[in-house]
């Protein structure tokens, strides 16, 4: 048994937004992430989430918000009710008080007297002492049918024994933001940026194989190592932690018409050689977002700028060998037809930045942003054609 631990607030925390998921279905994560190898973790079963060990050791937890009211002050419902489930697990003999250890989380932070003495009771001495502080905080809890009184009855009906063996197993743990506990894990091998997507991943798919279990009828009990096995198959399939991620989404369609009505060279370059509308309108949302792209990773650190002209140096030598490829092959065809030709073989080209995956959209944008220029062209005389723009 352990004393109240509490943590610190992160700069970023907004206490009761748990990425969409009930505060027990983060817990529920947290533990399947890291609780041992061979541990298996429960939600709604014996508690709002228990650890099972595979030695028949068990952990119980429930779970509490504190954004209304406070569930560790002396007189919350919330405390003598979590105390009075967990005697009556033990006096029926649900669980093993031998094997079990107790614990109440509550997020945001927050104390209580009681709570805080039955927290640093970690011996039987020290959890006597704290059973008798709680019979005269409440002298008339046999009798009296108000406030917590009733609750309070029901714990200590279950006798002295039980009462100092739970008081004596029994943690409190407090922080601000209960994310934190998942993305801590998960910061080793993930970008910064990243971190909550995963994370709310991660929580959906412990909430999703709990549900499954329990459509089948079984407990909704999830093995860690299996559990983490398919949540590395996630993180492998995805491969998120080497792509660098879209700054903006696509752009509006009155964003869209505002560039075509302004024909800036790239469009021009790309009507020279008749292409339709619906290329347009795509070269025109990959421009913006590309531009959006670069001007964002380079603020915060995700790439350095001479990689941006590294990439630029490499796509203009594939559209000079592009372009001569098709001039070769293929140079009695009209010439806007060779011109689309070159188009679609070099926006179909996929090339990395820094080793890293690009967004599906950059490599057309960044061939657009050098034809907007214009050191690059489609239509085999561009350089003439817009040698003065």
């Amino acid at each position: 048994m352990t004393a109240i631990a509490v943590t610190g607030r992160p700069k970023t925390s907004v206490p009761g937004q748990y990425l969409g998921y009930s505060l027990q279905e983060v817990r529920l994560c947290r533990y399947l992430l890291t609780a041992r190898e061979g541990f298996s973790v429960s939600i709604e079963h014996y508690d709002d989430v228990a650890v099972h060990g595979s030695n028949g050791q068990l952990l119980l937890e429930q779970s509490k918000s504190a954004l209304t009211s406070n569930p560790l002050s002396d007189r919350a419902s919330a405390l003598w009710n979590t105390l009075a489930n967990w005697a009556d697990l033990v006096s029926d003999k649900t669980i093993d008080i031998r094997h079990s250890w107790f614990r109440l989380y509550v997020t945001p932070r927050n104390a209580g007297d009681l709570a805080t003495i039955m927290a640093a009771a970690s011996d039987e001495i020290l959890a006597t002492q704290a059973l008798a502080k709680i019979k005269a905080t409440f002298p008339k809890s046999e009798t009296s049918e108000t406030g917590v009184n009733p609750l309070v009855r029901r714990f200590l009906a279950a006798g002295d024994d039980i009462c100092i063996a739970i008081i004596s197993r029994m943690s409190v743990i407090t922080e601000d933001d209960p994310i934190e506990s998942i993305k801590a894990p998960l910061r080793a091998t993930l970008a910064t940026d990243l971190l909550e997507d995963f994370a709310a991943a991660a929580i959906g798919m412990a909430r999703d194989e709990a549900e499954r279990l329990g459509r089948t009828g079984a407990p909704a009990i999830v093995e860690t190592g299996a559990y983490r096995r398919r949540f590395q198959a996630f993180v492998r399939k995805h491969n998120l932690s080497n792509l660098l991620v879209p700054t903006t989404p696509a752009p509006s369609s009155g964003e869209i018409s505002e560039v075509l009505n302004g024909a800036p060279i790239y469009i021009q370059q790309l009507q020279a050689v008749g292409a339709s509308t619906d290329v347009l309108v795509t070269a025109i949302s990959d421009v913006l977002r590309t531009k959006a792209d670069k001007i964002g990773w380079a603020a915060d650190g995700s790439i350095v700028d001479e990689s941006l002209d590294e990439l630029d140096a490499e796509l203009t030598r594939h559209h000079t060998l592009a372009r001569d490829e098709i001039e070769d092959m293929h140079g009695s065809q009209d010439a806007a037809v060779r011109g689309r030709m070159l188009y679609r073989n070099c926006i179909g080209l996929t090339r990395p930045l820094e080793g890293r995956t690009l967004p599906s959209h950059f490599i057309p944008g960044a061939f657009n942003c050098l034809a907007d220029v214009p050191s690059i062209g489609w239509h085999p005389d561009y350089q003439s054609m817009f040698k003065d723009k």
